[in-house]
């Protein structure tokens, strides 16, 4: 038994983070149909999405059925409504207005399915003077203040990825307003409508930093700041070799074990210096780290009481002992591609855990196997195919 089994999911997110959000209701039972609009792409410079290679790689896409589906037609939108009629939970990532410019959105599709959770992630909300603007993750970072935190203190601030406001601020708030939602479905029998913004997602995991401006007035600066190397018990620091480690040692008996495990002892009473002997602190700490390699002072120092952590590059992330004994890397035979890895699930529950039971599929694999879950017949789906209202 899984979690979510018997749920039925509609994932509109072509790929994008409202696709994140999907996968992780997927991974712990549900039936998502991932529905996509006639010749779907996803768009990122140097990746083909066509075929069977790109879905069997990508993890958003798993444990997923997928269909195409034309909803700029009647026959589509009567198709999808019946799929709205049986589902659950809907997941989009359009801009607002898209939707119910098509005629299915949650004012429509509520009248034929009142217990619908309707999820819509939009970068700016669905209200604002901002809602109708595009963006992306950079841009809502931006907006957010969390960009100004990212970078070396006397230079431009760095792009993050996309991890803070496409994953984080919209994936996994949407799962967030999900689960909400279902609870208070089955207290009340009835959906309603979540509005997931991913500018408003960057301000929520601002809430330490926030709390802290709030409370002093004290605009944080990057590099300045304590977690953005404004102290020294927190830093990144070059080895012998070229490569990086780090250190996060808030708590003073943390720190008392890094300076003793280095052999510097007269660094212990400056956990927290006067300003003015900040850079000199961070200055014998590097001259101290350039001693060893890398891999030395991992090997050495995590043995010590102490928070340090080596600066890896993907393959050795993804080959950590700790990482691998976690599962959150898998390995998959794919019958054509071989030996296929997927990032693992990160929720471990104990009784109901999660499970990937199938690779993604090329776009439209499962219309038919759709259609006829919806009652259609053969020569109804035939008909559908030829009017191109399916793929």
């Amino acid at each position: 038994m899984q979690a979510l089994e018997g749920m039925v999911v509609l994932d509109l997110g072509r790929r994008y983070p409202a696709a994140y959000t999907a996968m992780f209701l997927a991974d712990f039972g549900a039936t998502v149909i991932k529905v996509d609009p006639p010749g779907a792409v996803f768009p990122i410079p140097g990746v083909d999405s066509r075929g069977e290679r790109f879905p069997a790689f990508f993890s958003p896409d798993r444990n997923k059925k997928s269909m195409v589906l034309n909803l700029r037609c009647d026959e589509g939108r009567e198709v999808f409504r019946k799929l709205a009629a049986k589902a659950d939970v809907l997941i989009e990532g359009f801009r607002p207005g898209v939707m119910a410019r098509l005629e299915v959105g949650y004012e429509s599709l509520e009248k034929v399915n009142p217990g619908l959770i309707y999820c819509a992630l939009s970068g700016y909300g669905q209200d604002g003077p901002y809602a109708s603007m595009p963006g992306h993750d950079m841009n809502y970072v931006a907006i957010g203040g969390a960009l100004s935190q990212i970078g070396p203190r006397d230079g431009p601030p760095c792009f993050p990825s996309n991890y803070l406001a496409d994953m984080a601020g919209a994936g996994l708030h949407g799962v967030i307003g999900i689960l909400l939602a279902l609870a208070a479905r089955a207290k009340t029998g009835l959906g309603q409508f979540i509005d997931v913004s991913y500018l408003d997602g960057v301000i929520s995991l601002l809430a330490i930093d926030s709390s802290l401006y709030f409370l002093t007035g004290e605009i944080p600066r990057r590099g300045e700041t304590a977690l953005t190397g404004g102290a020294p018990w927190a830093q990144v620091l070059m080895c012998r070799d070229g490569e990086y480690i780090t250190i996060g040692c808030l708590e003073p008996h943390f720190w008392q074990n890094l300076c003793r495990a280095i052999g510097r002892d007269d660094l212990i009473p400056f956990h927290n210096p006067p300003e003015e002997k900040k850079g000199w602190v961070v200055a014998e700490l590097q001259k101290v780290f350039l001693t060893r390699t890398r891999d030395e002072w991992w090997e050495y120092l995590k043995e010590k009481g102490t928070c340090v952590g080596p600066v890896n590059s993907f393959p050795e992330a993804f080959s950590d002992p700790q990482v691998r004994h976690r599962q959150m890397v898998l390995e998959f035979d794919h019958p054509r591609l071989g030996k296929v890895k997927q990032t693992g699930i990160p929720i471990k529950l104990s009784r109901t855990p999660g499970s990937v039971r199938s690779l993604g599929t090329p776009t439209g694999t499962h219309t038919d196997e759709v259609l006829s879950w919806l009652g259609y017949a053969a020569p109804e789906i035939q008909k559908l195919r030829a009017g191109k209202v399916v793929e």
